[in-house]
C-alpha cells in the first residue's frame, strides 16, 4: 500500500500583520517566512510524517531558483523527488500570503508550473495495485481526472479536495472520486445553499454522497468540526478539538495528508477522520504551511491524552 499524491507544488512568502490589509492599503508586517507550499506538496508532506507506508508526490517546478528550493527541502523532509517534473518554460509555483493576529490569512498564489501539465505527461505516469490517490484542484482540470481515471484503473482508493472550487462543472470529474472532502464553502457551492450547523454539515454530507455517487463524503466546518456520511445512508457530527489556534494557512492540506495516511495505513473512515481532526488542530497551533504539520508519534500522543 502506498499513498500517491499529485497536486500543486509552491514556495510561500508568508507575512504576519496585525488585520490582513484591505483594498488600497498597505500594511507593515513584524515578521516574515519562506517555506514550501502548495496543497500538493502540504498534502505529501503530511502523509509522509504520518503513515508508515510509502508516499510519493508527483509535481511540477521550474527551473529557477525556487524550483531548486523546493527540491532540496522536500530532500530534507525525507519525501523522494523522482515525481517531481521540471518545466523550463514555467516558473515555480508561488504564494503570498498575510496572517493576521487571530491566525485567519488571505493568500494571492501564482500557478506557475503547476499548470504546465499536459495529459501526454500523465499518460507517461505509472501507477501500483493499492494505492490511496490524493488530488486537488491547483493543476489543471482535465489532467487532475486523467490521474485519477489511472488511480481508479488499478484499484486505488481515490480522495479528492476540490480546493480552489472552478467555476465549471465537476460533476464528470465526481466519477472517478471515491472520497470527496469540500469545506463548508466548497459544500455550499456544490449545494448551492447555506450551510450553518452541524445538522445542516451531517444533511449537506449525506446529499453530497446520493449526488455524487461517493463511497464518502467528508464536510470540514473549520473549528465547529466535521460531518461525514458513508454511501449517503448514515452521517455523523465529529465536533472539532479544543486548541489555540495561531495560523490557519494549511489546516485543511494537513487534514488531507493525514485522512490518507490513516487510510493507507489500514484505519477505520472514522478514525481516520478522527486522526485528520487532532493532526489539523496541531497543525493551527504552529506557524508556516508544511512546516506546521505535526509528525505521527505527535498525534498518537496527542489523541492519548484525550482518551
Amino acid at each position: 500500500m502506498a499513498v500517491i499524491v499529485f497536486g500543486s507544488a509552491n514556495v510561500d512568502i508568508s507575512v504576519d500583520v496585525e488585520s490582513l490589509p484591505k483594498l488600497g492599503e498597505t500594511k507593515h508586517g513584524s515578521d516574515y517566512r519562506i517555506g514550501l507550499g502548495g496543497k500538493g506538496l502540504n498534502q505529501a508532506v503530511a502523509a509522509n510524517r504520518l503513515s508508515k507506508s510509502p508516499v510519493k508526490f508527483i509535481g511540477a517546478v521550474g527551473t529557477d531558483h525556487f524550483g531548486s528550493l523546493v527540491e532540496t527541502e522536500l530532500t530534507n523532509l525525507g519525501l523522494a523527488t523522482c515525481g517531481i517534473r521540471r518545466d523550463s518554460r514555467s516558473p515555480t509555483g508561488l504564494a503570498l500570503i498575510h496572517v493576521d493576529g487571530d491566525g485567519n490569512n488571505s493568500i494571492t498564489v501564482s500557478g506557475g508550473a503547476n499548470l504546465s501539465w499536459t495529459s501526454s505527461q500523465i499518460s507517461e505516469l505509472t501507477f501500483d495495485e493499492s494505492t490511496v490517490g490524493l488530488c486537488q484542484l491547483e493543476t489543471p482540470l482535465e489532467v487532475t481526472l486523467e490521474v485519477m481515471k489511472k488511480i481508479s484503473k488499478v484499484g486505488g482508493v481515490t480522495i479528492l479536495d476540490p480546493a480552489p472550487m472552478p467555476k465549471n462543472d465537476l460533476d464528470h470529474v465526481f466519477t472517478v472520486v471515491d472520497i470527496l472532502t469540500p469545506n463548508q464553502h466548497e459544500a455550499e457551492r456544490l449545494l448551492e445553499q447555506k450551510i450553518c450547523c452541524s445538522e445542516d454539515a451531517i444533511q449537506g454530507a449525506i446529499a453530497l454522497v446520493k449526488r455524487g455517487d461517493f463511497k464518502a463524503v467528508i464536510l470540514t466546518m473549520g473549528k465547529q468540526g466535521v460531518a461525514y456520511s458513508e454511501d449517503g445512508v448514515q452521517g455523523e457530527w465529529l465536533p472539532a478539538f479544543i486548541v489555540d489556534a495561531i495560523d490557519t494557512v494549511a489546516a485543511g492540506d494537513c487534514f488531507n495528508g493525514a485522512l490518507a495516511a490513516a487510510m493507507v495505513d489500514g484505519a477505520s473512515l472514522r478514525d481516520s477522520i478522527l486522526f485528520a481532526m487532532a493532526a489539523a488542530a496541531m497543525s493551527v497551533t504552529r506557524r508556516g504551511a508544511s512546516s506546521s504539520i505535526p509528525s505521527l508519534l505527535e498525534v498518537q500522543d496527542f489523541l492519548a491524552r484525550l482518551r
